[in-house]
């Protein structure tokens, strides 16, 4: 299965529904200052540009099915997978 999702990658409709999670959700992730304090601690440490935050639900629309299978492609080994398994054995 994880092969096959590396070499296919998402569907459009698994793309879309994605996109819409990502955004939609994205209000939740800074309506803290402790949330909103995390994000800018992380726009620092990765030297993101200052507008991250502002352009960030444009940057996630603008992502396309080539992007991801390219980038699943170019990071994601099957043949390197280990499944671990972690629970009591009864």
């Amino acid at each position: 299965m994880i092969t096959e999702f590396v070499a296919r990658g998402p569907s459009e409709a698994e793309l879309k529904a994605a996109k819409k999670s990502l955004v939609g959700g994205f209000p939740l992730r800074i309506d803290t200052n402790r949330k909103l304090l995390e994000q800018l601690a992380a726009i620092g440490f990765y030297k993101l540009p200052l507008d991250w935050l502002d352009e960030y639900p444009a940057r996630l629309q603008a992502v396309t099915l080539e992007q991801i299978r390219r980038a699943f492609a170019a990071r994601v080994d099957p043949e390197r997978l280990a499944i671990v398994i972690v629970g009591a054995t009864d």
